[in-house]
């Protein structure tokens, strides 16, 4: 079988996902999330790191609300589109804080940005469009996350949410792209070899 290249997975992946029937999405969200919610680096983590999910990604609100529950602050990523990078940001009010982007991404709007430094962040948590067995994700393309993930120097506990289906084989590799320490699905949790 020909391998397929980073395009061709995204594209196919990202139809499946945009093909899920919303009560598909909330049901399998919530069984990741609770399993993220009894892991140990979750809950010794005060500062956690989380994405605002996007056509169909796997839905990290509870997640945001069980960390406020729990007493942690929470980040979420704010997209710089000047300098291409991620400042990670404290959320503190979702109502008032976030905007829909051009693009349809949620984030936190401009004037609501509150840097906080990486090494405050304590647990990065991340969509994708696929991952592979060894925790390595594929994403939109424009590599945030990767020029992200490459400034903790596997410092900072990585987490991967995906549904069960976006587990591929091999996601081709290139030199910028760094792995995952954990990728949780509704079945299984994966752990970086």
């Amino acid at each position: 079988m020909l391998s397929r290249t980073k395009s061709e997975l995204r594209r196919e992946y990202t139809q499946m996902r945009e093909a899920m029937d919303q009560s598909e999405v909330e049901r399998l969200s919530e069984k990741i999330i609770d399993t993220i919610l009894k892991l140990p680096v979750f809950k010794r983590a005060e500062t956690v790191m989380v994405y605002l999910n996007f056509k169909n990604e796997v839905d990290s609100l509870k997640m945001i609300e069980e960390s406020y529950k729990a007493g942690k602050k929470v980040v979420i990523p704010y997209c710089e589109k000047e300098t291409m990078e991620i400042i990670p940001s404290e959320l503190n009010d979702i109502e008032t804080e976030i905007v829909k982007g051009k693009n349809g991404y949620l984030q936190t709007k401009k004037d609501c940005v509150k840097p906080v430094p990486i090494e405050d962040i304590d647990l990065i948590v991340v969509p994708g469009i696929a991952f592979d067995k060894r925790c390595y994700r594929l994403g939109f393309g424009a590599g945030y996350y990767d020029r992200f993930l490459r400034k903790l120097n596997f410092e900072k506990p990585t987490i991967g949410l995906c549904y069960d289906f976006q587990i591929i084989h091999s996601i081709p590799i290139e030199g910028h792209d760094v792995p995952l320490d954990f990728v949780i699905t509704e079945e299984r949790i994966l752990v970086r070899p």
